[in-house]
């Protein structure tokens, strides 16, 4: 048997490193003050008779409030939003049931969106609440080797 020099392994070539995801919502201030106009406009347009004018209204008032949306949430969120919300499109003018239709899957949309913001949320407290504790735990487990020497961290004698 010969020996032969060993060559250590290759390293792995380092994973690359990905781009933080984009936030789903950028602005949710925003989304919440747009849900809650669309949510008081709808309960207003349930109350009130509306003619051919006030329902080109409400569906302009619809785009425009899709098109504030696009600029808080995300690609994939506005795609998902735009599949069941092109109800009031510029082919007329939408009568009061489809007004009513939008408006409820808009307000109902925005409302599963903030559920799963704030479900969202509370899993990102807890994790970072167990890490804490974690690392509260591992410093605890540092104790000085010899009683009455304080006990010292880095490089420093």
């Amino acid at each position: 048997m010969t020996d032969l020099p060993v060559e250590p392994a290759a390293a792995p070539p380092p994973d690359p490193v990905e781009p933080p995801p984009e936030p789903s919502v950028s602005d949710p201030a925003k989304l919440i003050r747009l849900g809650t106009m669309v949510q008081t406009l709808m309960a207003e347009v349930r109350q009130a008779d509306t003619d051919e004018d006030s329902r080109r209204m409400l569906a302009r008032i619809h785009n425009e409030t899709m098109e504030e949306l696009a600029s808080v949430l995300s690609a994939d969120l506005m795609e998902e939003l735009t599949e069941f919300a092109a109800c009031c499109g510029d082919d007329g003018v939408p009568s009061e049931a489809e007004i009513r239709v939008a408006q409820a899957q808009l307000v109902g949309w925005l409302q599963g969106l903030l559920q799963g913001l704030q479900a969202s949320m509370a899993q990102q407290q807890a994790a970072a609440a167990m890490h804490l504790k974690q690392l509260q735990s591992d410093q605890g487990a540092l104790k000085p080797s010899r009683p009455g020497l304080p006990q010292q961290a880095g490089t420093y004698l």
